[in-house]
Formats: C-alpha cells, sequence, structure tokens
C-alpha cells in the first residue's frame, strides 16, 4: 500500500512539474497604445566642473554670488529635444513648487547665469541657512513634455542611472546656502 501511494504522489508531482513547464504565454503584438519613443539625454552641469552638481550660496554674501551653469546634450551627435523649459525647486525640509526659470531653449548647449537676488524674486521670499535651490529642466519632445518634478509626484524626467555623474551626466545641479 505504501508503495501505491508513493506512486500516486509521484504521478501527481510528474504532471504538475510537466503542466506548469511546458506552459507558455504569448500576448502577441505590442497593442497600439503603447509607443516607443527617442528621449535625449540632456545633460546639467557646473560651469566650473563637469562632474561636481553642488555648488554653496555664501549666507553671509549672497549679493556676491553668481551661479553659472550649462545645458548639453550628453550624446552630441543625437537628435536634440524640440525644446526645453529652465526650472527649480526650493528645499529646506518641504519642497515648494516648481518655478520656471526661462521657457522655450531652442538652442543646446546653452549657458545660463543666476544670482540670489532673482533666485529671491523667483520663489517669493530670502535665501536662508540649508536652503537647498536645484535646477534641471522640463523638455519636449514633439508635443509630449517630460517634467523634471511632476505634480504627481512620480519620478520625473531624470530618474538617472547610478554612477552617471562620474562621467559628467548631470539630471539636475544644487545650490545649498551656507
Amino acid at each position: 500500500m505504501k508503495l501505491s501511494k508513493i506512486n500516486i504522489i509521484t504521478a501527481i508531482a510528474f504532471v504538475t512539474a510537466i503542466t506548469f513547464t511546458s506552459c507558455s504565454k504569448d500576448d502577441g503584438a505590442i497593442p497600439d497604445n503603447v509607443s516607443f519613443q527617442d528621449i535625449p539625454m540632456i545633460s546639467i552641469n557646473l560651469e566650473s566642473s563637469s562632474t561636481v552638481f553642488t555648488a554653496l550660496i555664501p549666507f553671509t554674501d549672497q549679493a556676491s554670488f553668481q551661479g553659472k551653469y550649462k545645458f548639453s546634450m550628453y550624446f552630441p551627435d543625437k537628435t536634440p529635444p524640440t525644446k526645453i523649459d529652465v526650472v527649480a525647486r526650493k528645499r529646506n525640509g518641504t519642497t515648494s513648487a516648481v518655478k520656471l526659470i526661462k521657457a522655450d531653449v531652442t538652442s543646446l548647449p546653452a549657458s545660463f547665469t543666476i544670482t540670489a537676488a532673482e533666485l529671491v524674486t523667483l520663489f517669493g521670499g530670502p535665501l536662508v541657512l540649508k536652503d537647498s535651490i536645484d535646477i534641471a529642466h522640463d523638455f519636449y519632445v514633439g508635443s509630449k513634455k517630460y517634467e523634471a518634478w511632476p505634480a504627481s509626484g512620480v519620478v520625473g524626467s531624470g530618474p538617472g542611472v547610478v554612477g552617471m555623474s562620474g562621467v559628467g551626466f548631470g539630471e539636475k545641479i544644487t545650490y545649498i546656502v551656507r
């Protein structure tokens, strides 16, 4: 009797193994509502360095601050975006709304300078110790917009690849008030 139970259990295990390993799923062709699009890799860097993405705003001498940064195509031979919008957000415990610094930049590479006074005007209040100002870009491919920091809270246009800063690719730069 033990032998017949062993045979039954073995047969059930064999049939189960064959059933699960021989199944295949074929969903067919990719549906029409799914599309693929080449997304340009746009890098933002401080003008002083291609691998450092943080700079300081001196709290005691904000008037002397001039932040210089540039946007460029990481792969210059690839198709550029239709346009980019330069955007910023301020963080100090909570993150402020995304503010527009410059709209409709159509030529890359492009260099910009921002002062502490412009940041104060942009965010509607003074810069205080430990404020962090992130600058990045929203970009457009045709009429489709990819946001740096979408209002929905999902990861924006620059989730990036770990370690890319070592080769000069930056998704954003940060200015810290110290």
